[in-house]
């Protein structure tokens, strides 16, 4: 045997066996089979080549052929689970970011949750390897139609979104103009009642969280304006109300306190219907009770102060009717006297000795019966005088 040319033959299988190596090192298989198929063929035709060689390097060979053999069945079962992995994140994709209503209809989509889980997916096809190129583009394929289709539906519901955004803007502008121009209570619950409504269709209508969330800002910086608005028509009555009040409390303390009365009455009459909160209510109730006490107590005083003077006069009153009836009943008892002389004259004029006696008697009966006369004018003028105060005692 040519020992030279067997050598040469043995290092010549042994370098390609060293590429066959590399070939299944870099897991490119297609080649290594092919260059296995080769390296086979040359153990049967390359001549001569040392009984030893061959066998240490078919045993070389074998091995290489046996490892790649199982690396490509560890590779083939692990590209399985590749692209069974990949069609379950697919499925779940598909199938696991439509919230359902209770009749099972769709009802709201999370495209933020979907798009993050589509990135991941995306990302796992180029980290994913082993991956048959079949499977690759399969799962591929339906990864991009899956996309399409969502945002298809996105693309819809945006737009839908956009006008269900553009509609409730203006319901909610509608409800702040009516709050900004409202006077009175029904026109700023007719602004609360139309933001009631928004906000039912806030909740019922589909809608993106970015406009969701505008929609929600706006609603709530309205509802504010309801809010800032009630409490300046609740001031301005109120302070119209307590300026109200006010007058009646220093009517009660300084003026007419039946003039307060009549004040306090007008004023809770208006307090009826006045749109106030429950503590200015009570405040003004606090005012309007001091001025109706105030007044009732200073009417009280008047009215004593009425009573004590009327005892007075009445007092006075009947001490002159006292002194008036003494006064008639000394004069009735001097008027006797003077009737008693005049009888007495009246016989001395008749049995007069002369008649210069009797003129002069005369005279004298004629002063008296004058001043009888006068007597009794006094009397009549008191009699008139008790009769006027007896009448006004009696009123």
């Amino acid at each position: 045997m040519d020992i030279e040319n067997a050598n040469a033959n043995a290092s010549r299988i042994e370098q390609e066996i060293e590429i066959l190596h590399e070939l299944s090192s870099q897991h490119k298989y297609r080649e290594f089979w092919a260059h296995a198929k080769e390296i086979a063929k040359m153990f049967k035709e390359i001549k001569p080549l040392l009984r030893e060689d061959r066998e240490r390097l078919w045993s070389s060979y074998s091995s290489i052929c046996e490892t790649a053999k199982h690396e490509m069945e560890s590779r083939r079962e692990k590209a399985q689970n590749n692209a069974l992995q990949i069609e379950r994140e697919l499925e779940n994709l598909q199938n696991n970011y439509c919230n359902t209503d209770m009749l099972g209809y769709r009802s709201h989509y999370r495209y933020r949750e979907f798009w993050m889980h589509a990135k991941e997916i995306s990302e796992m096809f180029k980290t994913f390897k082993p991956l048959p190129r079949e499977d690759r583009e399969r799962l591929w394929q339906k990864y991009q139609s899956i996309c399409e289709e969502v945002k298809r539906k996105q693309n819809e519901e945006r737009e839908e979104s956009r006008r269900n955004r553009e509609l409730l803007e203006s319901l909610i502008t509608d409800a702040y103009h009516q709050a900004e121009g409202s006077s009175d209570k029904e026109e700023l619950d007719r602004a609360k009642s139309m933001q009631t409504e928004t906000l039912r269709m806030l909740k019922e209508r589909r809608l993106f969280r970015e406009d969701r969330e505008a929609l929600w800002r706006y609603w709530k910086e309205t509802n504010e304006k309801i809010f800032w608005k009630r409490h300046e028509i609740q001031e301005s009555n109120f302070l119209r109300a307590k300026d109200e009040a006010s007058n009646a409390l220093n009517t009660a303390y300084y003026g007419d306190p039946y003039e307060a009365l009549e004040e306090v009455k007008e004023a809770q009459r208006n307090l009826h219907g006045i749109y106030i909160d429950r503590d200015q209510r009570h405040e003004l109730h606090e005012i309007l009770s001091d001025a109706w006490n105030k007044a009732t107590s200073r009417i009280g005083e008047i009215k004593e102060e009425k009573r004590r003077k009327y005892e007075e006069w009445r007092e006075r009153m009947e001490d002159l009717i006292e002194r008036w009836e003494s006064n008639i009943e000394k004069a009735e008892e001097y008027i006797s006297r003077l009737e008693e002389q005049i009888d007495r004259l009246e016989d001395e004029e008749a049995n007069a000795r002369t008649d210069e006696y009797a003129d002069r008697v005369r005279e004298w009966i004629e002063e008296k019966e004058e001043k009888i006369s006068e007597v009794r004018e006094q009397i009549k003028q008191w009699e008139e005088k008790i009769y006027s105060v007896k009448d006004k005692l009696d009123r």
